[in-house]
């Protein structure tokens, strides 16, 4: 595993590279609200021989933390830039919960640079974070710590004043990618089925599968079942890619 360092306009983003040859398709993954790098350690060797990038957006992790400079833009900003340091040629991009919209946007704006895109538990749009949010947000925890044992307070509270609705429903038809969402079949799931049927109705290219036994927390305490569910769209991916290099 390496460890890198990307600078996208002063903000230096860290990020960590299994630096494999294999021949799958790459993925870039952008954790959520809360997460950084080290948590996706897992799928460095979880995900096979293929090259596995897992970037810390500003403000999480070992990224610096600007005191301003948390819009929707600037997030999947931070994505873009580390594809491009990375020299990640068309890869698969894997966002998780508020990741995703950071995700969505930096498939949109790759200029088709992307083979695919996996969605984890997690609606076609960036949400708008009231000032009420950012307790609530800060108390709440992930992998067993809370946000603010996780992100620094001045970054949580940017990332609510900066927040802004954007809806990206209407945009999944120009990813030109192939699209996997993966959702819980229990509560607290943020893809109910309404959301997974207009997911579906969205574009053709979506498709959604349901972990039956999972919440939002998709891969918490059972990351077998997690990759079963994940493997065929990456496999496919995997094929497709073999058949226009031909």
């Amino acid at each position: 595993m390496a460890t890198v360092y990307v600078d996208n306009a002063g903000v230096r983003l860290h990020a960590i590279d299994n630096r494999r040859d294999g021949s799958g398709v790459p993925v870039l993954v952008v954790p959520g609200t809360g997460e950084d790098a080290e948590d996706y350690a897992w799928q460095l060797e979880g995900l096979g021989d293929r090259r596995v990038v897992v970037v810390d957006v500003r403000g999480r992790g070992r990224s610096d933390a600007p005191a301003r400079g948390y819009t929707w833009q600037h997030h999947y900003g931070d994505v873009l830039a580390v594809m491009t340091a990375c020299e990640l040629r068309r890869p698969i991009v894997m966002g998780y919960s508020r990741g995703t919209p950071y995700a969505i946007g930096a498939a949109l704006h790759a200029d088709h640079r992307v083979a695919g895109l996996v969605i984890n538990d997690y609606q076609a749009r960036h949400v708008f974070l009231p000032p009420e949010a950012v307790e609530r947000l800060s108390a709440m925890r992930v992998h067993g710590r809370t946000v603010t044992e996780r992100m620094p307070s001045q970054v949580i509270e940017a990332v609510a004043v900066e927040s802004e609705e954007v809806s990206l429903w209407e945009r999944l038809p120009e990813l030109g990618c192939p699209v996997l969402v993966l959702r819980g079949g229990r509560r607290g799931s943020v893809v109910d089925d309404a959301a997974a049927d207009r997911y579906r109705a969205a574009a053709e290219n979506v498709e959604v599968v349901t972990l039956p036994e999972r919440g939002h927390g998709l891969w918490s305490n059972d990351i077998p079942s997690y990759l079963a569910a994940l493997t065929p769209f990456l496999t496919a991916v995997d094929q497709d890619a073999d058949r226009i290099s031909r």
